[in-house]
C-alpha cells in the first residue's frame, strides 16, 4: 500500500498546522487508519511529537509506552504502517541511542531495535546489511543486560524480559529465513532453536508450537524438501489458538487480531473448510473496513484473502478420465447453466521463503475458453447444495463442503454447515444422481431452478450471484 498524501484540498499538518511540504522538502503523509481530512502529518513533526512524547512518559515513569508513540497514531490509535513506521522505526532507534545509552535502558533499546528489524526489506541490500548491524547491537545489548539488575529494577519483571527475549530470537530467526541462503537458514534455525527453549521455560505452549513448525520449514529448506507444513488439521487447530489469544489479548478490532483471523481463515480453506472460511473472511473485512478503512493494509490482506478463497478450482474430464495434474479456475457460465467459462491451467503455487508466502509460479500461459458443464469436475473444498433430493428431503437447501475423497468408490464426503446433520458421501461428478449442486461455482445439471424446491432454489440464485456471503 503506497502511503497517501493529502489532496490539495486538504493542506494542513495536524501537528504544526502548516499547509504543503515540511523545511526538508517532504510532503504531508498518512499511513495509518485515520480517515477524511484527519491524520495527515509531515514524518518530521511526527517524530519531533513522538521524541517529546517518549521523553514526558520516561520521566513520569511510563515505561511500557514511553515509546509508543513511534509505533501508534495517537489518533485513531492503530498501528503505523508500510513507509511511515519505516521511516518512524528508524527515527525511534536513533532517538534512543542518543537519550538512553544508560545500561538500565536495555529494554527500550532492544524493543527499538527489534522494530526496526521486522520492519527491513531482505531483498534490499542496504536493509539486508543493516538488518546485520542491527543484530549485532541486539545480541551485545542482550549480553550486557546479563551482567546488570538494573533493567529489573526500572523495567519489567524478570520474567516479562526472558518472554521478550524469546520472540527477539524469534524475529532474528524470522529475518534469516527470509533471505534465504544456506548461510541464513542455518542462522535461521539456530535463533529459532533458543526462542523455543525461552518459550519451553516459559510454558509458552503456543509460542512454542509455533516456532517449532518454523523450525520444521527450515530443515525442509535445508535438505531441499521445500517447505514441510503442518498437517492441516494441526495448522487449524494452531492458527484457531492464535486467533482465540489474539481477541482475548488484543480485541476483535485490532489489526493484530484481525490478520490472525484471516491466517485461520485460509487454514481452513486448506482444510477444505470453505463455507466456515468465507464466513470469517466477510466477518473480519467488515469489522477492518470499519476499524481501519478501506485502503489499510489489514483490509486488503482479508479481502486478497476471501478472493482466493471465493474462487472455485476444478478439473476437466475427457474421455471419462479426469486430468488431476491440471486445475482451472471457473469464470462464469454460458448456455443457461449448461456450459461454463474457465480459465487455466492455473499456475503451480511454490512456497518463497524471502516473502514468507506462497506465489505462483507462472511457469505457463493460461487459457480461457468454454467447457461443456458434464466434463467439468470439482476439486475438494467446493460448497455444495442439497437440491431435489426424493428419499431425504430434510437436506434440501443445506450447504455444505466436499471434503475427504474416497478412491476406491469415487465418492466424497460431504460436510454440511448445520453441524446437526450428519455428513453424506456423494459421487465425484453426476450430480443429478445424488441432487448437489455446486455452491458459487457450477450450476448443477439438476439445478435448483428445475428441482422445484423453493429453499434450494433461493440459495442457489444468491450463491451465483455473489457466493456464501455473511
Amino acid at each position: 500500500m503506497t502511503t497517501a498524501q493529502a489532496p490539495l484540498d486538504e493542506p494542513s499538518c495536524w501537528l504544526c498546522l502548516e499547509e504543503g511540504h515540511d523545511t526538508f522538502g517532504k510532503p504531508l503523509v498518512r499511513n495509518c487508519s485515520c480517515r477524511g481530512s484527519s491524520g495527515f502529518a509531515h514524518i518530521s513533526c511526527i517524530i519531533n511529537f513522538a521524541e517529546s512524547e517518549s521523553k514526558r512518559a520516561y520521566m513520569s515513569g511510563d515505561m511500557g509506552d514511553s515509546l509508543a508513540t513511534f509505533e501508534v497514531c495517537p489518533n485513531c490509535k492503530q498501528d503505523y504502517q508500510n513507509d511511515v513506521a519505516y521511516e518512524l522505526s528508524k527515527a525511534q532507534v536513533d532517538f534512543v541511542e542518543r537519550e538512553f545509552t544508560g545500561a538500565q535502558h536495555g529494554f527500550l533499546y532492544t524493543n527499538a531495535l527489534t522494530c526496526r528489524l521486522v520492519l527491513l526489506n531482505v531483498k534490499n541490500e542496504s536493509d539486508r546489511c543493516e538488518g546485520e548491524e542491527v543484530i549485532s547491537k541486539m545480541l551485545s545489548k542482550f549480553e550486557a543486560m546479563k551482567h546488570t539488575e538494573q533493567h529489573r529494577s526500572h523495567l519489567l519483571h524478570p520474567d516479562a524480559t526472558k518472554a521478550f527475549k524469546g520472540h527477539a530470537n524469534a524475529n532474528i530467526g524470522t529475518f534469516y529465513h527470509k533471505i534465504g541462503s544456506d548461510d541464513g537458514l542455518r542462522k535461521a534455525k539456530f535463533y529459532f532453536q533458543k526462542a523455543r527453549s525461552i518459550f519451553e521455560s516459559e510454558g509458552d505452549e503456543l509460542g512454542v508450537m509455533t516456532i517449532n513448525n518454523l523450525i520444521d520449514n527450515v530443515e525442509a529448506e535445508i535438505s531441499g524438501d521445500g517447505r514441510r507444513c503442518l498437517t492441516q488439521a494441526i495448522e487449524v487447530g494452531l492458527e484457531l489458538r492464535k486467533y482465540q489469544l489474539f481477541t482475548k489479548e488484543f480485541g476483535a478490532d485490532d489489526n493484530t487480531t484481525i490478520e490472525a483471523g484471516v491466517q485461520l481463515a485460509l487454514a481452513m480453506w486448506k482444510e477444505f473448510r470453505t463455507i466456515e472460511a468465507e464466513r470469517l473472511l466477510v466477518k473480519l473485512i467488515a469489522t477492518s473496513r470499519r476499524v481501519h478503512g478501506m485502503g489499510h493494509d489489514c483490509t486488503q490482506f482479508a479481502i486478497s484473502a476471501l478472493q482466493r478463497v471465493k474462487e472455485r478450482r476444478v478439473f476437466l474430464k475427457k474421455d471419462d478420465e479426469i486430468n488431476v495434474d491440471e486445475v482451472y479456475r471457473v469464470m462464469r457460465y454460458t448456455s443457461d447453466g449448461e456450459r461454463c467459462v474457465v480459465q487455466g491451467p492455473v499456475s503451480k503455487v511454490v512456497y518463497d521463503p524471502r516473502s514468507n508466502r506462497s506465489e505462483p509460479s507462472h511457469d505457463g500461459a493460461e487459457r480461457t475458453f468454454e467447457a461443456e458443464l458434464a466434463n467439468v469436475v470439482t476439486s475438494r473444498g467446493t460448497p455444495v447444495v442439497c437440491t431435489g433430493l426424493q428419499k431425504a428431503t430434510h437436506l434440501n437447501g443445506k450447504i455444505g463442503d466436499r471434503r475427504e475423497f474416497d478412491e476406491d468408490t469415487g465418492r466424497y464426503t460431504i460436510h454440511f454447515e448445520d453441524e446437526t446433520l450428519k455428513p453424506v458421501m456423494s459421487q465425484l461428478y453426476k450430480y443429478k444422481h445424488h441432487g448437489m449442486s455446486s455452491l458459487g461455482s457450477l450450476a448443477a445439471e439438476l439445478s435448483a431452478e428445475r428441482s422445484g424446491n423453493e429453499e434450494g432454489r433461493n440459495r442457489l440464485r444468491g450463491a451465483r450471484e455473489g457466493g456464501i456471503g455473511g
